[in-house]
């Protein structure tokens, strides 16, 4: 992983700026380090989530900001700071609450050393979970987690449960969120949620798919293995083993639970986490009545496909590897979600002309292809076609996918902007503005329409705007130093 700065790099008894000493690291991954750390300023012992890739702007390293401040539950790991360390504010850091602790997922590695060898320490556990996962889906603003799987699950003393990670978090405003390349994540995702490309959809379509994500951590709880191998499969639906041909023990009632969380129509899942916590608790009781002791049949190795090795690649952010994959692959199969995954490479990797090779060389059938794969595919297109200033070819897609329904936050944005690249201020201003008005206080919005009042000369709207903006991120750097010339202006 090449680490953009010369400067520093994390160790133990470094000190990260002005704030915190490094004690000792915690995980080291693709994306980022954690280090257990102490705080400069009160000496107390907190978790430091350190971003690998310093250079990405601020809002696309912030996890969890919208839980800073709130009523702590005990279920869900406190997130206390976040942002640029400083003085020199190159690095960036996520203060979080110091759990002593294991991860489910290292734990369920030592299964044969009698971890959750009971339903009862397997239903603690679960349970735990659903609680910080209703906590979020309760509050004001309510929040969707989005990768909810046992790596993201901490285990304390005396099986004490924290929900961690909230690198894909939604608040209901944030209709397209983080991108989703983690390797592990797609095997606990929803159907609709697994093509790395993308989390979009209203409050409930983002929990349809946490609840699904439940039903895969307690098929695996209960089974020792995951409904699916790989992410194609999870795409397809495949089917898969009831979790009582696995697992003899399991109670139909227990099975019912899990069945209905893995609909793959989300209308036909539990359409809260507190129906789907009821369901669970009549269950559990059950299940005890019947049999405490969890029989696990020897799980031969998972298997794999192309998407596996896509999936690998994306999570190394090897862009141009995983396109060629998933390019043989739909050469092959004519397979849609490879076409899809393909054209997701080559646009995670900015290779904005091979990009273009690939769509001009499918002669316009991507514009035919149906439901969310061919929706994601057009978008892409749109915002590929708008890189390359190509706003004519541009237009033209993004006209189809309107007339195919395809509708989306993302969408709406583009045909704004487009509007904007062609100098049509006032046409983006409204479509911009409409925009405003059905998804409050989102940061990209409120930018955009600074800009565009700018462009106008219209600079006491734009003030307005501004401060909404630096309301939701009041140390966006770019918009403090825009304050000022405004402030010189007379116009704050």
């Amino acid at each position: 992983m090449n680490i953009p700065s010369a400067h520093f790099l994390p160790g133990t008894g470094k000190q990260l700026g002005n704030k915190y000493v490094l004690i000792d690291c915690l995980g080291d991954g693709t994306h980022g380090w954690v280090w257990r750390s102490q705080r400069l300023s009160d000496n107390q012992v907190v978790a430091v989530k350190i971003p690998k890739n310093i250079s990405s702007p601020d809002r696309s390293l912030a996890e969890g900001k919208e839980l800073i401040g709130i009523n702590p539950h005990p279920n869900v790991i406190e997130i206390y700071d976040m942002g640029r360390v400083p003085p020199e504010k190159e690095w960036y850091a996520i203060e979080m609450e110091y759990f002593p602790s294991e991860s489910l997922a290292q734990k369920l590695e030592r299964r044969s050393h009698h971890f959750g060898n009971t339903y009862d320490r397997l239903f603690n556990i679960y349970s735990q979970v659903l609680e910080a996962v209703g906590y979020l889906a309760g509050l004001d603003d309510p929040i969707s987690h989005g990768d909810i799987k046992p790596h993201n699950i901490l285990i304390g003393q005396g099986d004490h449960v924290k929900l961690t990670d909230f690198g894909s978090s939604a608040l209901p405003e944030e209709i397209y969120v983080r991108t989703r390349e983690n390797g592990g994540t797609v095997l606990y995702s929803a159907p609709e949620f697994c093509d790395c490309v993308s989390r979009q959809g209203n409050f409930e379509q983002l929990l349809a798919g946490d609840i699904y994500s439940l039903g895969v951590l307690l098929y695996q709880l209960t089974t020792g293995r995951l409904p699916h191998d790989t992410q194609a499969q999870v795409l397809r639906h495949s089917t898969f083993a009831k979790p009582r041909e696995i697992n003899s023990t399991i109670c139909a009632a227990l099975e019912d639970v899990m069945l209905q969380c893995l609909q793959r129509e989300p209308s036909r899942r539990f359409t809260s986490i507190n129906e789907l916590k009821e369901a669970f608790k009549r269950a559990a009781t059950l299940q005890n009545q019947q049999s405490n002791v969890v029989h696990l049949a020897s799980v031969s190795a998972p298997s794999r496909d192309w998407s596996s090795e896509v999936v690998d690649s994306l999570a190394k952010s090897e862009y141009q590897k995983a396109a060629a994959l998933a390019n043989t692959e739909f050469r092959r199969s004519k397979d849609p979600n490879a076409l899809l995954q393909e054209l997701n490479a080559l646009y995670r990797g900015e290779r904005w002309f091979d990009f273009e090779k690939s769509v001009l060389g499918l002669d316009g059938q991507y514009l035919k292809i149906e439901g969310c794969t061919g929706a994601h595919i057009r978008e892409l297109v749109v915002k590929v076609f708008m890189k390359l200033r190509k706003l004519d070819q541009a237009q033209q897609v993004l006209e189809t996918a309107k007339l195919r329904g395809d509708l989306s936050f993302e969408l709406s944005m583009c045909e704004a902007s487009i509007d904007a690249m062609q100098a049509r201020y006032t046409q983006a201003r409204k479509k911009l503005e409409a925009l405003n008005r059905s998804n409050p206080l989102n940061f990209s919005i409120l930018k955009r329409l600074v800009m565009a009042c700018e462009q106008e000369r219209n600079y006491d709207d734009a003030a307005g705007f501004l401060r909404a903006a630096l309301k939701v991120c009041p140390d966006d750097e770019k918009l403090l130093q825009k304050r000022k010339q405004y402030e010189i202006l007379g116009k704050w």
